[in-house]
């Protein structure tokens, strides 16, 4: 719902003359070149092992489109609603004086979101600051707060890398975000990249699309998880990311050839050798400060190789009571639900030297099957196909903070 929400902030109506590639200013697309994919996504997350109130999330993709025609998408309020049908209205309201009077002026925009059961309202100054296009939220649900955005040509040639920046205060959306925001110390900062991905990845398949298109641009393949020999993190251990593990903590959202999520991983430094923090991890009993886990029971028929866990939940109208089948194999430990709603659902923990001698770098991988966790979770995904990987990637982001904050994250 949040996700969908922080989509209308990018109703944007500024001159035609938009220039990219000018004076850096915010979070630089030149920094996510290297690492962003056709089917990986690079998230940015806080760094500090609770964040502060208000946390700034950046989402970075690799767009199959020119500059230009992301930035046509960015410059028509027409195509965000072609982009998220949901968007009643973005009615720009008054007009200011911008500081560059050759970026036209600033534009106060009223927008409003049909979501099932509530409207979520709220304005937002809108301004051009070279190249960056910037909503300064003012007024309404998740003010205080800002988007911003910035492309540049990626260094094949061949494609756009697109960042944008988020930054809103989920507490003055509505009292049901409210509280799924305190529920635990990581949940505003979930929200706030579950929003981010939504709103750049809406972005991204507006401008690939073709003109006058009859369909929106979004997933329908059946949603299914990989093997949990699949999942993969080592790539966040590799020099590529090492700038960006020092700026946060950093996940990446993996595509699916149809569109839909294959996996996410996310990767959390912490006190400890390497092969002590894999052994912690390792063990399930850890995995019970996962937001929404209350209980963890071994079951009968341990081997050296393998175990059973039985896991029950203490979230309302979401089900992720389940049996586990978790197997061990060096240097990693996967985990497959074998009974319960989510069957299917996998995660895998990997563990790499850190920075010094007596730190780690502990990657979590998940597809946790969000469209079997209940009605609620299959009407969000129905509405917006989008939160199957936005939730995923909330959800862990959130279980591998509350395993770094239990170890004694570096940070």
């Amino acid at each position: 719902m949040i996700a969908r929400a922080a989509l209308t902030l990018l109703a944007v109506a500024v001159a035609s003359d938009f220039a990219f590639g000018a004076e850096p200013r915010g979070a630089a697309p030149g920094a996510f070149a290297a690492v962003v994919g056709d089917d990986v996504d690079v998230v940015l997350f806080p760094g500090a092992r609770r964040p502060a109130p208000r946390p700034s999330v950046t989402v970075a993709t690799r767009v199959h489109a020119s500059p230009a025609a992301v930035g046509a998408v960015l410059l028509d309020p027409a195509r965000y609603r072609a982009a998220l049908p949901s968007l009643v209205h973005a009615d720009v309201v008054a007009t200011r004086p911008a500081a560059d009077p050759t970026t036209g002026p600033e534009r106060l925009l009223a927008w409003e979101l049909e979501i099932p059961l509530f409207n979520l309202k709220g304005r937002a100054w809108l301004s051009r600051q070279r190249d960056v296009v910037e909503l300064t939220l003012v007024e309404g649900a998740f003010a205080p707060g800002h988007v911003r955005f910035r492309v540049a040509t990626a260094p094949d040639g061949k494609a756009t890398i697109l960042v944008s920046e988020v930054q809103v205060e989920a507490r003055s959306a509505n009292w049901i975000i409210r509280r799924v925001a305190r529920h635990d110390p990581w949940a505003e900062t979930a929200l706030t990249a579950a929003a981010a991905w939504v709103v750049t990845r809406a972005v991204a398949l507006e401008a690939e699309s073709p003109p006058h298109k009859d369909v929106l641009p979004r997933p329908t393949a059946p949603i299914a998880a990989p093997l949990a020999t699949a999942l993969d993190g080592a790539s966040l251990a590799g020099g590529a990311f090492a700038s960006l593990r020092k700026a946060g903590v950093v996940a990446a959202v993996h595509r699916a050839p149809t569109g839909r999520l294959a996996w996410v991983s996310a990767a959390v430094a912490v006190s400890g050798a390497p092969e002590a923090v894999a052994q912690r991890v390792g063990t399930p009993e850890s995995w019970q400060v996962f937001p929404g886990w209350k209980s963890i029971k071994r079951l009968p028929g341990q081997t050296a190789n393998e175990l059973r866990i039985a896991v029950e939940d203490n979230v309302a109208f979401v089900d992720l009571d389940a049996t586990w089948r978790v197997t061990y194999g060096e240097p990693s430990v996967r985990a497959t639900v074998v009974d319960g709603a989510t069957r299917g659902a996998v995660l895998g923990w990997q563990t790499f030297p850190g920075v010094g001698a007596a730190s780690s770098l502990t990657v979590l991988s998940m597809h946790p099957r969000i469209d079997a966790t209940g009605y609620a979770a299959r009407k969000m995904l129905a509405t917006e196909p989008l939160l199957e990987h936005a939730l995923a990637l909330a959800l862990t982001y959130a279980d591998a903070a509350a395993v770094a904050d239990l170890l004694g994250g570096a940070r």
